[in-house]
């Protein structure tokens, strides 16, 4: 070209310098890696909460406390009492003499367990007892009349009460299960910690043997377990995704191209536009968790239409211009701008993310949007050192033009227009038809759902849930809550709990009128008439001669149980106990508007308040986000396209195949959730991209030549459609059920979005030159 454009020139002069681009381009990849080698993975995305949110300050507040209440709860269970029981002794032991375990809690010290016990009875219960005690004792050896003893033989099971354990029961196994609760030093988020920590568990379990001695590990709970598993699948998903990815897209080009050389040609760069994203990655985010570990999988289907785009121009340019460097030239001229909008769109689209309340999503917008900025960036410097090297002496390949035969009917465009947009609505009436997926362990590996399990499973998992936690300004607020929400549960006012724990749970605010009566008890019992009394009535008084009541304090009880009960370091707290599928976001928010009613102002913390505060988060966004990724669209169309109605068309385009997308999600029963919410921005963003080329490819041929511009940048066009969708459809693979059914929405709505782009992009500007007599 005698007079090269912004984009020609720079192709010129990186043809020029090959040197210097090569050595500015390596000492970036270089920084890349350094700066990528800093990532980590964190799989608590609960801490990605806005720091504004009083629940936030509330986890931050107990964790910088206590380090969180996070336990380890492991549970044996098996037919023979004895075994069960000798198995879980040894266990705990075992896991006591651990450096980096600071407790381990499976049987309450006996004499201990006896008072606290005997302290569960009311003081009516207690007078009761001792009335009826005092009658019994004073019939002397007549007790033992056969007739009178029928009238003592509810002493036997009302007695029996002084041994119930009460609030200790929720601290051992029940029925037919032993559980040992394990207090680590570390916090479970905390990956170096937690995952070495969790490999010795399982190698101990393992060496152990239960089976060989007649029990089972029933189940092992607690955030520990679960944040190590997130953090393994999401590595196994990173680095699956990725090479699925790109032995997709290279098969693909290789196919599409049918020369192996291309496919190194638009691969390179590509691959140092993922280098850099790393780069920043590194540096802007630092972390990666669920839904930003699979960002490499995405950019290499993003990234690839650029050079699919810059590619096939190239091979058109050559069959006109003598040599490489100037076919190079009038490509970039040509296709760089259109590139360079669409890669803008597309990261005003991601950017979108960044109004959203989760860090996470703000994240991933970071990630996608710096990343097709340099992925283009990467293509636009690189491809031309590699096709003027090594793509110069490979014959053309020339593009056949249209005959006269084959242009298409104006007269029928305007109907095949109208029937498109009447689709399109049709399908936008669909929307409210797309279900969402509340119960968030639907979206774990295969198998660990919650309706995946049995109902033993399912006893032990809600047995090992992480309670909520009330925090309290003193003891006599603590006490008094402690008693109202006690009977609130009991009366089943409040489902979503199953009990709450505290110190009052143990130390009843009457404890010493209680103490009393059991010392007046404990008295009876002692008396010589006791003799007389049924065997069974005996047994039950003579824990308390055992362990004579007294009023007993916080100090008494050892550090394990004081934390337990929120009661450690002189905290005040209530430990709020879950019932049902805590997994479920409708149960979480249904537990945090009971929990918030209970509590009033004081500070709540919990995982699963917080994940109802995330849902919240989701709802609101979601509206804001796309709203948002609308606007922004628009105006890079606006600004690129220069006239309102070609950018408002474009956009209208954009919803349309949107819309029939969500339809499709509706008709085949693929549900919106937490992980593929971001689907929806990402499909903005690659839509409008194929919206771009092809409005700019039919205004450059004009008309006359609509089926020449999709049979050169159409076919462009549908290549890197294809790619993107080969490389997201890897997702599908992917061990995270929620990761798949990103993948899922990606390649179902890119089928549909594309569909419609090149419905209504043609047959729109067919319609227009119509109307304006420019056919």
């Amino acid at each position: 070209p005698r007079h090269p454009g912004p984009f020609g020139r720079l192709a010129a002069l990186v043809i020029g310098n090959p040197r210097g681009t090569l050595w500015i381009t390596g000492l970036l990849c270089v920084l890349g890696l350094l700066l990528g080698s800093r990532l980590s993975v964190q799989p608590n995305i609960l801490d990605m909460l806005p720091d504004s949110d009083p629940t936030a300050q509330a986890i931050r507040k107990l964790n910088a406390e206590e380090g969180g209440t996070g336990l380890l709860t492991i549970a044996i269970a098996g037919e023979d009492p004895q075994a069960r029981q000798d198995f879980a002794q040894e266990l705990a032991d075992e896991l006591a003499g651990w450096d980096d375990v600071e407790w381990v809690l499976y049987r309450v010290d006996e004499e201990l367990a006896a008072r606290l016990g005997a302290l569960q009875l009311s003081v009516d219960e207690l007078r009761e007892i001792r009335t009826r005690l005092q009658g019994a004792v004073a019939l002397g050896p007549a007790a033992q009349n056969p007739i009178l003893a029928s009238r003592l033989l509810d002493l036997g099971p009302l007695t029996e009460r002084l041994n119930d354990p009460g609030a200790i029961q929720v601290l051992s196994g029940a029925g037919d299960t032993e559980r040992v609760l394990v207090r680590p030093r570390g916090n479970p988020f905390d990956l170096p910690f937690s995952r070495p920590f969790m490999a010795r568990v399982n190698d101990l379990l393992e060496r152990m043997d239960a089976p060989a001695r007649g029990v089972e590990i029933a189940w092992v709970g607690g955030p520990y377990r679960h944040s190590v598993e997130d953090m393994e699948t999401i590595v196994h998903d990173l680095f699956a995704t990725l090479g699925i990815s790109v032995l997709l897209v290279v098969l693909f080009l290789a196919l599409g191209f049918k020369r192996p050389r291309a496919v190194a040609i638009i691969f390179l760069p590509l691959a140092v536009g993922n280098i850099w994203t790393l780069g920043l990655a590194g540096a802007a985010v630092g972390k990666l968790n669920t839904f930003t570990s699979y960002f490499t999988a995405l950019l290499i289907g993003l990234g690839v239409d650029f050079g699919i785009h810059l590619y096939s121009r190239y091979r058109e340019e050559r069959s006109r211009q003598d040599t490489a460097r100037d076919a190079v030239i009038a490509a970039w001229d040509a296709v760089g701008p259109p590139c360079l909008t669409a890669a803008i769109t597309s990261a005003a689209g991601f950017c979108s993310l960044w109004i959203a309340g989760f860090q996470g999503f703000q994240q991933l917008g970071t990630l996608l949007s710096g990343g097709v900025l340099l992925c283009l960036l990467a293509e636009l410097v690189l491809l031309p050192l590699l096709l003027v090297r090594f793509d110069d002496h490979v014959p053309p390949v020339p593009v056949r033009e249209q005959s006269s035969g084959m242009r298409p009917s104006y007269r029928l465009a305007p109907v095949g227009l109208a029937t498109l947009l009447v689709i399109a609505g049709i399908a936008l009436s669909l929307l409210p038809r797309v279900e969402f997926e509340y119960d968030i362990s639907e979206l774990r590996t295969e198998g660990e759902a919650y309706a995946d399990l049995t109902r033993a499973q399912r006893d032990l998992a809600i047995a090992s849930y992480t309670p909520t936690v009330v925090s309290y300004p003193d003891e006599a607020t603590l006490y008094a809550d402690h008693a109202r929400i006690s009977r609130d549960i009991a009366e089943g006012r409040i489902p979503q709990l199953r009990g709450v724990l505290g110190l009052p749970s143990v130390l009843p605010a009457d404890q010493a009128r209680r103490v009393e009566l059991l010392q007046e008890i404990a008295r009876i019992a002692a008396s010589d008439g006791a003799r007389y009394l049924p065997r069974p009535v005996q047994d039950n008084l003579a824990r308390l001669l055992k362990a004579p009541p007294r009023v007993l304090t916080r100090d008494d009880l050892p550090p394990s149980i004081r934390q337990i009960l929120g009661a450690g370091d002189h905290h005040h707290r209530l430990m709020l106990l879950s019932a049902g599928n805590m997994w479920d976001i409708r149960e979480m928010a249904r537990l945090r508007d009971a929990v918030l009613a209970e509590v009033g102002d004081h500070p709540v913390a919990g995982e699963y308040i917080a994940t109802a505060v995330l849902f919240d988060l989701m709802k609101r966004d979601a509206p804001r986000v796309a709203g948002f990724a609308l606007v922004t669209v628009f105006l890079a169309s606006w600004f690129d396209l220069r006239r309102f109605k070609r950018a408002l068309a474009a956009v209208i385009a954009l919803t349309a195949g949107m819309g029939v997308a969500g339809a499709g999600m509706a008709l085949t029963g693929l549900k919106l959730s937490m992980a593929n919410f971001v689907g929806i921005p990402i499909l903005m963003g690659i839509g409008i991209d194929v919206i771009i080329h092809l409005i700019h490819r039919i205004e450059e041929e004009g008309p006359g030549r609509v089926l020449y511009a999709l049979r050169t940048t159409g076919v462009a066009a549908i290549m890197s459609a294809m790619t993107t969708i080969f490389s997201f459809a890897s997702l599908v693979l992917a061990s995270s059920q929620g990761v798949q059914g990103l993948g899922k929405l990606i390649v179902l709505g890119l089928v549909l979005v594309v569909l419609g782009a090149f419905g209504l992009v043609p047959l729109g500007w067919m319609t227009w030159w119509l109307f304006t007599r420019k056919r």
